[in-house]
């Protein structure tokens, strides 16, 4: 018998993680497998819910199902990671506005066709992450898509604040709303100093507008920012590729961690390549 943890965000999304969690139990019952549910009451909780779940695993046929968006996957992420067993796998179910890290992994949307390969045998695959540590305040985390200072993250920001979010993500437009935030970020988003090193080489900006280190090209729900990236290609991007990467400002800007806002503070951030196991 095959278990199933699934690890849910109802809220993403505009309440999508609410419906999609319907319609997989309704598969699952179907199936006739067996499940549990944990839910997200409040951001962040994901992080703590995913560490306990990976370390009480005892089975090869005990899978955890990620239901939410990019953010919820991060947590589940940052969870499995800071866990007994960090090699534990994920599924993703997307139910976010963006969905950037399902769009770049070519993730199966259909419930009741995911819940049959984990059913059946699923494909375990390596993908790459990113991990950086903060060399100001001795934070480490892992990410899915890509962190982001200056631009994306100031688009992030007020498209997290936006009452249109909402109101278009129920009529399913909500990428709609990073487009109008980029438009705004264009008048709003100051240009900054700051020192990027990577390969034994370090380059000083004076005038930067968006420094984004990144998993794989997309952001703000599949606009392509850096074609060239992969998860598989084992490198992180920031305009040209290197499997160390290092970011300093000098003054305190947004951040963004896979569309989570970071607060807005100096950042000196020693960025490196990671890999968790993905099941398709």
């Amino acid at each position: 018998m095959k278990k199933i943890h699934l690890l849910v965000n109802l809220k993403s999304g505009s309440n999508r993680g609410e419906k999609a969690l319907k319609q997989i139990e309704t598969v699952l019952k179907n199936e006739k497998m067996d499940y549990d549910i944990h839910i997200s009451n409040y951001p962040g909780q994901l992080v703590p819910i995913a560490t306990k779940v990976a370390n009480e695993i005892s089975s090869r046929n005990e899978y955890v199902i990620v239901v939410g968006g990019d953010g919820s996957l991060n947590q589940a992420l940052n969870g499995v990671k800071n866990s007994e067993q960090p090699n534990t796998p994920l599924a993703y179910f997307p139910a976010g506005t963006g969905n950037d890290f399902a769009r770049a992994a070519k993730l199966e949307t259909d419930p009741l066709k995911l819940i049959r390969h984990l059913k059946n045998n699923p494909t375990v695959t390596k993908v790459d992450c990113g991990k950086y540590h903060d060399l100001i305040n001795g934070e480490t985390r892992y990410f899915v898509n890509n962190l982001g200072i200056g631009f994306d993250a100031y688009v992030v920001n007020k498209t997290n604040h936006s009452k249109l979010k909402t109101k278009f993500n129920k009529i399913n437009i909500g990428n709609l709303t990073y487009g109008i935030n980029i438009v705004q970020a264009f008048k709003g988003q100051d240009n900054f100093k700051v020192r990027v090193s990577t390969n034994g080489h370090t380059s000083y900006y004076e005038h930067a507008y968006l420094v984004t280190t990144t998993n794989h090209p997309y952001f703000g729900g599949g606009v392509p920012i850096l074609p060239i990236a992969s998860i598989h290609n084992h490198h992180l991007d920031i305009a040209f590729e290197s499997s160390a990467i290092e970011v300093k400002t000098d003054d305190p800007e947004y951040g963004q961690l896979d569309g989570e806002e970071l607060s807005k503070r100096k950042f000196h951030l020693k960025f490196e390549v990671d890999h968790f196991d993905l099941l398709q």
